[in-house]
């Protein structure tokens, strides 16, 4: 595929220490959002994470280590595909099928969450079927939205291809994904159980339900909007910064995780607060599952 521009590497790390060859992660920006339905800029979205990902600190102290050492290299940008959001969901396919063939983890930064069925296919063709944890705000079970089965509104729907799907902080959705959840059986962990959970058993019972492999899609519109502001579509209530990495942990040390993405991040213009806070994410993921 075709680059924009070379890339930034992730955490600004040197090129001698973020090499292809030693990588055991590898970062893959993908700038797109065609199906954006309210707020747009998600295609911003990859270039802030790694404009901020130069400020966090690359030793962890929740972990003791510094989790880049494992090595992280970071893909040119992935051009826009022309015809569509499936022509864009292929393109990403082909470039995560070779890190995966390459034994490394990938790591997408979207872009829209239409995006992350291209990094589950090619896990999914090197691993088999998988259990995804899919945290995000909205269900994404629609079956087509606004003219397309590949918008990020069917996320969800078009993952189910590939294996079970997991919804943690689910807290919007229509009446037809709700009758599609129910009569399917899909497995969602609604934000309002959550927030009334206080000894966190839900994270308990959202690991008990994964099997590995693991692939983990996080769409930041998960968190609370206090957490992560700069989001396309916005919803009060989520998953809090602690909470979230609470459950991830516990993902990482008890399954294997084959790949992750960090997705739907729309900058806001004059605050720096959300790049931050999801290119700190990115890098909890690497230190979590990476090992």
């Amino acid at each position: 595929m075709t680059a924009a521009h070379l890339p930034q590497n992730f955490l600004g790390l040197p090129e001698a220490d973020a090499t292809y060859e030693r990588a055991r992660v590898v970062v893959l920006p993908v700038p797109y959002d065609s199906t954006a339905s309210y707020g747009a800029g998600a295609r911003f979205g990859p270039a802030a994470i790694l404009e901020a990902s130069r400020q966090v600190e690359l030793y962890d102290d929740e972990l003791g280590r510094t989790p880049a050492e494992v090595g992280v290299h970071t893909l040119a940008p992935l051009l826009p595909v022309m015809s569509g959001p499936q022509g864009m969901i292929d393109a990403v396919a082909e470039v995560a099928d070779r890190c995966c063939a390459d034994g490394k983890l990938p790591l997408m930064l979207g872009g829209e969450h239409s995006l992350s069925v291209g990094t589950v296919r090619a896990c999914a063709r090197a691993h088999g079927r998988l259990s995804i944890l899919q945290i995000d705000a909205h269900a994404d079970l629609r079956d087509s939205y606004e003219g397309t089965p590949f918008s990020h509104a069917c996320a969800a729907r078009r993952l189910l291809d590939f294996g079970e799907v997991t919804g943690v902080g689910i807290r919007a959705l229509s009446a037809e994904e709700q009758e599609f959840a129910t009569r399917t059986g899909r497995r969602i962990f609604w934000a309002r159980d959550i927030a009334r959970d206080r000894d966190d058993r839900w994270i308990d019972q959202v690991v008990a339900g994964l099997e590995d492999p693991v692939y983990v899609t996080f769409d930041l519109d998960g968190l609370d909007p206090a957490v992560i502001p700069a989001t396309g579509t916005p919803e009060p209530g989520g998953l809090g910064w602690y909470q979230a990495l609470a459950l991830l942990r516990r993902v990482g040390e008890s399954r294997r995780v084959v790949g992750c993405d960090v997705v739907e991040l729309a900058p806001a213009p004059g605050s720096h607060v959300s790049d931050f806070a999801a290119a700190r994410l990115a890098y909890k993921m690497i230190g979590y599952f990476a090992r």
